[in-house]
């Protein structure tokens, strides 16, 4: 399994619309990703004790393949209409990563 994730650092005069992001976009995103592989799709909306430091994470998405040459197909096909949507949700660039997964069970 790999997996996309896009996350987003506070900085000093950041904005962020959580409901929109966890709502139009991730919907955006699935229709996008869908067809090109998409297992499954994540959207977190960070929590902090107080309000967010410079650096710290205010919100991020993983979006799951089965193959490495999925996920970098579907990144590759769908990142001018994901990132074009951005504006629509913060000022913030987003990091971008890829990365195989590895499962531990728990148990024997």
């Amino acid at each position: 399994m790999v997996k996309i994730t896009a996350l987003y650092r506070w900085h000093e005069g950041a904005t962020f619309d959580h409901d929109y992001y966890h709502g139009e976009h991730m919907r955006i995103a699935r229709e996008a990703l869908a067809p090109l592989g998409l297992v499954r799709l994540e959207s977190d909306r960070v929590m902090y004790l107080g309000p967010p430091r410079t650096g710290q994470v205010l919100a991020l998405t993983n979006a799951f393949f089965a193959t490495l040459e999925q996920a970098q197909a579907a990144a590759l096909k769908t990142a001018s209409e994901l990132t074009a949507d951005v504006l629509n949700y913060t000022n913030i660039k987003p990091e971008s990563h890829i990365a195989q997964m590895k499962a531990h069970p728990l148990g024997n």
